[in-house]
């Protein structure tokens, strides 16, 4: 039977101002908002609804995703749908079912030993008993270092261990490997994420750096050896991290970051993107703990384009302007509140909280003021309020979300949404795999009456979930990332 074809041209007003090149810093925080202004609000009505929403393009978030979460009535009620009409998609929900927000905590590598980052690890990440208590079971990774050119004073862990024991790759900034193996190992099993810059090159005289574009050439080396992908970028320290990179030329103060200025002997961003970083921190403050879209087109020096995107990393400003910096954990109930998450909750809003969890020397790493708020997020996510994720997750998923092109076709009692694109404006237009639109999820009428194809090929059975009304519409989607909470914390002889 002929399918009818019934387009949705422009889902969202990111992917409207990607097509036309017009995207713009204003339309990348408005962007994500509701495709559809529902009309119908309960599953009955649904079932029973004859009417297209189409020509209501710019609803709001709050009015798309206003409904109930996993903890509503409407959950427990068997899926009730009118199987003697076909299905009406209305659009995209923004975040996947049943969250209201999502949200990633960005943890720099600063002072970072192995006892800290599995204790921190085991404590999060996974659900048995530790000496922090039991496990919180959220998706968390770090960042690490491929150097260490640090000579500051001070100590990094208990028992006076000295600088010269942060965690990284590469013994120092030679090219022996020190804890090569373990980070390889946590990259590959998503506890580690982000690359903190190439190296801790912070010195006592922030005008001399041990930092060369050779050290980029041989972690770039090692990293694709071993099959180690990274894609999230955070610049570090102070200004003797010289191959820092994103904010070069934005004021005098970040003119000591070289690492994209082509005619710089520091210059490694003709490496380093190409390697496969998507998304660059630029060393950039925010007081915001929530917004509606955490990236923005940057711009290199050297005419390259990556993502940036947005850190929560000060509680405000001095009347000198200077940030003031709530990024440790001794901070951290101050960012993880009831408050923020009732705010992320009721605007639909992404939250990307800046943290230094190994950045203390305190003996449980963690003070229990912290624990308690880690414990406060794990409520938020276990009932089905806050998806709580890690970076690289939650940026790829804010693309996708932000500049999917699809259409809906219309036949054999069936509609059929067709993912044609990601219309990304920094990348490039591409057809996306399953794991880079994980997450995306469709308001219908009738889930069960509902394919998702990438293109015209239908996504397999066991990517795609059916979800129960929100108190909006029902929904089907592309299945989030399951649940791994394996403790896969590891040592190695001479790494402290």
């Amino acid at each position: 039977m002929q399918r009818t074809k019934w387009v949705v041209a422009s889902m969202s007003l990111g992917l409207l101002l990607a097509a036309t090149g017009c995207a713009t810093d204003t339309a990348a925080d408005r962007a994500g908002e509701a495709d559809i202004h529902p009309k119908v609000s309960t599953v009955s009505d649904v079932a029973n609804s004859t009417e297209t929403t189409g020509d209501e393009t710019h609803a709001t978030a709050a009015t798309q995703q206003g409904g109930s979460t996993a903890s509503s009535s409407a959950d427990e009620q068997t899926m009730l749908y009118n199987t003697h009409k076909p299905p009406q998609v209305y659009g995209m929900r923004k975040f996947p079912y049943p969250y209201q927000a999502m949200l990633a905590i960005s943890s720099d590598a600063d002072s970072e030993t192995l006892r800290k980052f599995n204790l921190v690890h085991e404590f999060i990440n996974t659900t048995q008993m530790t000496p922090l208590g039991r496990g919180l079971g959220l998706d968390f990774a770090d960042s690490f270092f491929m150097y260490n050119g640090n000579n500051e004073p001070g100590y990094v862990d208990i028992n006076h261990e000295p600088m010269a024991d942060e965690l990284s790759y590469f013994k120092g900034v030679s090219d022996k490997p020190y804890a090569a193996s373990i980070i390889n190992h946590y990259i590959h099993v998503g506890w580690i994420d982000t690359m903190h810059t190439y190296g801790d090159f912070s010195r006592v005289n922030p005008h001399q750096t041990l930092f060369t574009r050779q050290l980029a050439e041989q972690a770039i080396e090692a990293l694709k050896a071993n099959g180690d992908v990274i894609t999230v970028w955070t610049d570090h320290g102070n200004k003797s991290n010289v191959d820092n990179f994103g904010n070069y030329g934005k004021s005098t103060f970040y003119s000591y970051q070289q690492g994209a200025n082509p005619w710089s002997k520091y210059y490694h961003t003709d490496l380093t993107i190409p390697y496969g970083i998507r998304f660059v921190w630029p060393d950039s403050s925010s007081d915001e703990f929530g917004m509606k879209s955490m990236i923005y087109p940057l711009m290199l020096p050297d005419g390259q384009r990556v993502w940036g995107f947005w850190r929560y990393t000060n509680v405000g400003y001095t009347k000198k302007g200077d940030p003031e910096w709530d990024w440790t954990p001794f901070n951290l109930d101050e960012q993880l509140t009831p408050a923020h998450f009732a705010q992320i909750e009721r605007e639909h809003e992404y939250s990307i909280v800046a943290q230094h969890l190994s950045g203390t020397n305190y003996p449980g790493v963690l003070p229990k003021s912290a624990v308690e708020a880690l414990r406060l997020l794990a409520a938020q996510y276990h009932e089905g309020k806050i998806l709580v994720t890690r970076t690289s997750r939650l940026l790829t998923y804010n693309v996708a979300q932000q500049y999917v092109w699809y259409d809906v076709t219309y036949g054999q009692g069936k509609a059929y949404i067709h993912i044609r694109a990601i219309l990304d404006p920094v990348f490039g237009k591409y057809v996306p795999t399953i794991d880079e639109i994980r997450g995306l999820t469709f308001y219908t009428s009738n889930p069960a009456e509902t394919v998702l194809e990438i293109g015209n090929t239908p996504i397999p059975a066991q990517f795609v979930q059916d979800n129960h009304s929100d108190g909006v519409h029902p929904s089907v989607a592309i299945t989030w990332w399951p649940v791994d909470t394996t403790n896969y914390a590891e040592t190695a002889p001479g790494v402290k």
